[in-house]
């Protein structure tokens, strides 16, 4: 077995790098080419970020559970076949049925490779949780920066269903070929583990420090997803073209990187609920104000602590779990909270976002004021996230 840690964190990388990029910047590329094989149009492209996300939701809190019966490598070699293998099938759709079952497969398995990294991770560095999980998040979320030309590229070159298959081999041999190494030395093993009393499903739901995580999510979660897609809306409205109010989402996705791995490493030195109040009210500002603002660089700058809280909630939240409800609980309790961004999110955020700016001709000043109290109710709901004081009796598994 490897002892060598960086080439640990090298593998961990390069196994969650293809299925982010499979959920985040293929989906974007292929946008155009699905509309015109399959005759559909934007409405019915834009509902595929909603299958991803339930598939992620469904998957996240079973493998939380699953890693506990079977070893951390296996799962995140499972989850990276079995993306791969969709990306490869999704090449021979014929209607646009097809993509919708594709997407929510690549979120369901994306679980697989997701949870067990985090968690394998942090026990790898308990000191350092909050800078691990700022990297594996980063590389998650990034991964779409480094695909996406490379999707475009291949595309245009090769043709939609040779693009789908040659992602496919790249993703099998690199993914799966670094998931076989992801193991924790057994020198390393006794002093990775903590003690925990393990949590059932009901008792988990039962502790009110959980029900105010899982609160945040959806509340935080929808006004930090839906600017992705109100951006051009909202740069449209101010009379920017394509060119120019992509600055608006490039400054929230800058952000949203630079913050996983800035707030991650501070999570490791200060407390973690603090962290994300003061992000959040950075946040709540920010859509406060945006209604009222026109300059496209101004509007661009407030974006930026929009993407930083996002990230933020990402990668703060992981280690900040292990803090409160243990390690040997990390899997599925986050699994848990995962569901509030994977099932009502989606929801909060953009789908109603949309009906209030259909039924009040585009009123802005509505939807972020109403997200800028979302976060505000956030940055104060997350100070009531600490350790429970008494575990509840066992209820049902």
């Amino acid at each position: 077995m490897f002892n060598n840690i960086h080439f640990l964190v090298a593998c961990g990388c390069f196994a969650i790098f293809f299925p982010g990029s499979f959920v985040f910047g293929f989906p974007g590329v292929m946008a155009g080419e699905w509309q015109q094989l399959f005759n559909v149009d934007k409405s019915q492209i834009g509902r595929l970020m909603f299958f991803i996300l339930a598939g992620t939701g469904f998957s996240m809190y079973l493998s939380g559970k699953l890693q506990e019966k079977i070893a951390p490598h296996w799962m995140i070699l499972t989850g990276n076949f079995f993306c791969a293998l969709s990306i490869g099938l999704v090449g021979y759709a014929t209607s646009i049925t097809h993509v919708y079952i594709w997407a929510f497969a690549e979120g369901f398995f994306c679980g697989f490779v997701y949870i067990p990294c985090l968690t394998i991770f942090q026990r790898l560095f308990p000191a350092n949780k909050g800078l691990l999980t700022g990297i594996i998040n980063l590389t998650f979320g990034g991964s779409s920066a480094i695909m996406s030309p490379v999707f475009s590229f291949l595309l245009v070159s090769k043709g939609y269903g040779a693009t789908c298959w040659i992602t496919m081999v790249a993703a099998i041999s690199i993914g799966m070929g670094c998931a076989l190494f992801i193991k924790i030395p057994k020198s390393m093993a006794k002093r990775a583990l903590t003690i925990a009393p393990r949590l059932s499903l009901m008792q988990t739901i039962a502790l009110k420090p959980f029900r105010y995580l899982w609160c945040v999510w959806a509340l935080a979660g929808a006004a930090g997803v839906s600017l992705i897609i109100l951006s051009a809306t909202f740069g449209q409205t101010l009379g920017y073209d394509v060119t120019q109010y992509v600055m608006i989402l490039t400054c929230f996705n800058i952000l949203n990187g630079i913050g996983r791995l800035v707030c991650g490493r501070l999570a490791d030195y200060f407390p973690k609920q603090k962290i994300l109040m003061i992000v959040f009210l950075f946040a709540s500002a920010a859509y406060f104000l945006m209604p009222f603002v026109t300059e496209l660089y101004l509007l661009s700058f407030l974006a930026c602590f929009v993407g930083l809280a996002f990230g933020a909630m990402f990668t703060v939240s992981a280690p900040l779990v292990t803090e409160c409800f243990g390690l040997e609980n990390f899997g599925r309790v986050f699994g848990l909270v995962f569901t509030a961004y994977g099932f009502l999110a989606g929801f909060l955020g953009p789908w109603l976002s949309g009906i209030v700016l259909d039924t009040t001709n585009g009123n802005f000043t509505i939807v972020f004021t109403g997200f800028a109290f979302f976060y505000l109710i956030s940055a104060f709901l997350i100070l009531r996230v600490r350790k429970p004081g008494i575990i509840p009796t066992p209820g049902l598994e």
